[in-house]
């Protein structure tokens, strides 16, 4: 990673303490907010994130009206070719929507642009907590509820880890107000849907700078 100035924080442990402190990479965490590429990177996953499965039927799919309802002429009443016609309950829909691909293409340094502004917009309002994670011999849901309570984390909690730990992802599945991810695959959207963002020390290692190459590897940029 890139040299960068550095931002301080406390780091806590699983414990709660925080005896010491430690420097985040102010590229991550000190950088500056972009709207823009805030607005375009979550604008695109929430469109990404379409299933595209709304359908409706035309006239011509849904099921009957062969017959003429009526003569054309003589009986007083309105032209009728078919029961199906989209003026009548049970007939076609006109204009309505059908199955589609939605798919918004954002530029991979944009999206590290604007995960690196969420994560800056989360400290500056001290949310950030750096924890110093010891590992889970076993799923233990109580012991990372009383983890989370020693580290001042109110709200929707999002997690972001280096490496995937089964027993750690498995003491947080049940609990409704938090979410784990490991750190180079969060979005954005991600870090601005949760209320505090706990980084396990050494996270951001794992991710290419913001300023990196276009062709850098990456899965969320």
């Amino acid at each position: 990673m890139a040299d960068s100035s550095l931002k301080e924080v406390r780091c806590y442990t699983m414990s709660g303490a925080s005896d010491r402190v430690i420097g985040l990479p102010a590229e991550w965490f000190d950088a500056e907010v972009s709207k823009h590429a805030l607005y375009q990177a979550t604008r695109a996953q929430r469109t990404n994130d379409r299933a595209g499965t709304a359908s409706t039927k035309t006239r011509a799919e849904v099921r009957g009206g062969g017959a003429k309802p009526w003569r054309q002429k003589g009986t007083g009443r309105a032209r009728a070719g078919s029961n199906r016609s989209p003026l009548w309950p049970g007939g076609g829909i006109i204009h309505g929507p059908s199955p589609k691909r939605w798919r918004n293409r954002v530029p991979r340094r944009l999206r590290r642009q604007a995960f690196a502004s969420a994560l800056t917009a989360r400290s500056r309002d001290g949310m950030v907590r750096v924890v110093a994670f010891d590992r889970f011999d076993e799923p233990m849901t109580a012991r990372l509820a009383r983890a989370l309570e020693q580290w001042d984390a109110p709200g929707k909690v999002l997690m972001l880890v280096a490496e995937a730990d089964e027993n750690l992802l498995l003491s947080g599945r049940n609990m409704a107000r938090m979410t784990i991810m490991k750190f180079s695959d969060a979005s954005a959207l991600d870090v601005l849907d949760h209320d505090v963002v706990v980084v396990q020390e050494g996270a951001w290692e794992t991710r290419p700078s913001p300023a990196g190459r276009a062709g850098e590897e990456g899965l969320n940029g």
